[in-house]
């Protein structure tokens, strides 16, 4: 069953870019004390929104109240209570300026409104005069606010939920969590940290407590889908047996997550791959155990795997081409012929014990990436045929392959290849000797005659035509260098990382690049 927590829409954030440099001197000078030890020059290039930082931040690690805002430091970042608005507002990343997002311990001093934030690669600060943050080399032990013993039987728990064992709860699948410890606000709610269950709230005089969701699931995000006013975060988890699909409303500002195990239909929440129409009623994903379909209309999952007639359950990749849809296998190319449900094999001997990692369809033309190069089906013809050339720039493994009107992009361990779709051009193949920064691409996407490239390196901005280049790394915003995953979301790219998911404004008249 979907879980449920309503947030406010409303969301605002900063980042360490934020020219504000003259008004935040004019400020100081104003009130005096304030120190200008922790102001650095700002970044020119970034504006505030230009990034954005989901990450998540289910485990909870210290706490600090302030008059207007409730912070919670956790693993992935501070998230943060409006107590005004009554809403939950973005958490502050390394996106904002943090030197890290797994947070030790947060400090208030209310004298100077300041936030501190002690992580793992150094201390913080805050002040919510300037929005963002800057590194200081040390940290007020004594303005530390504690976590105090909460008494859980005292309260009535979500039905399923139990607090039999001192200091943990229980939820319906017999999971413990360590609860940190409780802390009342001014108005005399109580918070509670948990480690792996956010935070739970109980508003004064009531006595329920209502647990709380913000952020991913997990961090390791392998792909998403923007929707219409939804975008959906799938991912392996390599650090723990719990995952799950994450599901972000951003017009309501509600989180939701699906876990395979406890819902029917949901075969595997280890997703590769997204493919849909915004809009639409279904949802397709390429996982480990098979196709999964999701219909946004009911919220019900179903499987297609070996019982449906696949031939191997292990997908990596999806096309739509009207009413089928192409499957990549493990071992060659599937379809799914989608009103009956009916799934038909499409492998030939010379696709045969191939991982098919992408595909793209192309008018007549079904293009497969393989790790044996590219192949391609020109319809009706049902044979697939080699348009590879050995040692040129499709030779190697194919990973991904995306399209415009004009050309299709291929992107593989030894660069990227570019083919005119109407024969006008040769093919043209781009590496390192001819500009690219690495090699091994993960991912692709075109805006203008901007091509951009998930690397190890970061995200590569690339214009063919100039050989003009750029890496945008963890240092501009990005959560993490090796990026998996990119989707464009109109001004705005989608980037899924091993810790977490940036949004990235890439089309801000404001900066200049």
């Amino acid at each position: 069953m979907l879980s449920v927590q309503r947030q406010d829409p409303a969301l605002r954030v900063g980042h360490r870019g934020k020219a504000w440099f003259a008004a935040a001197l004019a400020t100081v000078l104003l009130l005096g004390p304030l120190s200008l030890r922790s102001l650095a020059d700002p970044d020119p290039r970034y504006r505030p929104g230009d990034w954005r930082a989901f990450t998540t931040v289910r485990y909870v690690t210290s706490v600090a109240f302030t008059p207007d805002v409730l912070y919670f430091g956790t693993r992935g970042g501070v998230a943060r209570y409006d107590r005004n608005q009554e809403r939950w507002l973005v958490p502050f990343t390394t996106a904002e300026g943090l030197s890290a997002n797994a947070i030790r311990r947060l400090a208030y001093d209310s004298l100077t409104d300041e936030l501190y934030a002690e992580t793992t690669r150094g201390f913080s600060l805050y002040h919510p005069m300037w929005d963002e943050w800057r590194d200081v080399t040390s940290f007020p032990d004594s303005l530390v606010q504690s976590w105090q013993p909460v008494d859980l039987t005292r309260y009535q728990l979500p039905m399923g939920f139990d607090a039999l064992d001192a200091g943990y709860l229980t939820d319906p699948h017999l999971r413990a969590y360590r609860v940190a410890g409780g802390k009342e606000d001014s108005r005399g709610t109580l918070w509670l940290g948990t480690w792996g269950e956010f935070v739970w709230k109980r508003p004064w005089g009531a006595y329920e407590i209502e647990p709380q969701h913000w952020g991913l699931y997990h961090d390791n995000v392998e792909a998403i889908f923007v929707d219409s006013g939804a975008v959906y975060f799938g991912g392996t988890n390599y650090y723990s047996s719990e995952s799950a699909l994450s599901i972000y409303d951003s017009v309501a500002g509600q989180w939701r997550y699906a876990e395979a195990r406890f819902t029917p239909g949901f075969a595997s929440d280890h997703i590769r791959q997204f493919v849909g129409e915004p809009k639409e009623r279904f949802l397709w994903m390429a996982t480990d155990a098979g196709v999964v379909r999701y219909d946004r209309r009911t919220a019900q999952f179903r499987a297609f795997g070996l019982r449906e007639g696949l031939s191997d359950d292990r997908v990596w990749s999806l096309c739509l081409d009207g009413d089928i849809l192409w499957v990549g296998t493990e071992t060659g190319i599937e379809g799914i012929y989608i009103p009956t449900d009916s799934v038909f094999s499409a492998t030939t001997d010379l696709v045969r014990n191939t991982r098919v990692a992408a595909i793209a369809v192309t008018g007549e033309v079904v293009w497969l990436g393989t790790d044996r190069g590219l192949f391609r089906l020109v319809k009706p013809v049902p044979e697939w045929q080699v348009f590879s050339l050995p040692n040129g720039p499709l030779s190697g493994r194919v990973r991904v392959i995306r399209h415009d009107d004009k050309q299709l992009y291929v992107g593989t361990e030894r660069g990227i290849g570019v083919i005119d779709l109407y024969g006008a051009r040769p093919i043209v193949g781009y590496d390192r000797s001819e500009g690219l920064p690495d090699d091994n691409v993960f991912d692709l996407a075109v805006t203008d005659s901007i091509l951009w490239a998930a690397t190890r390196i970061g995200l590569v901005r690339f214009v063919p035509a100039t050989r003009e280049r750029r890496v945008i790394t963890a240092a501009d915003g990005l959560l993490d260098q090796l990026v998996q995953t990119i989707v464009v979301d109109g001004d705005y790219l989608w980037l899924g990382t091993e810790r977490g998911a940036s949004r990235f404004r890439w089309n801000n008249p404001e900066r200049i690049d």
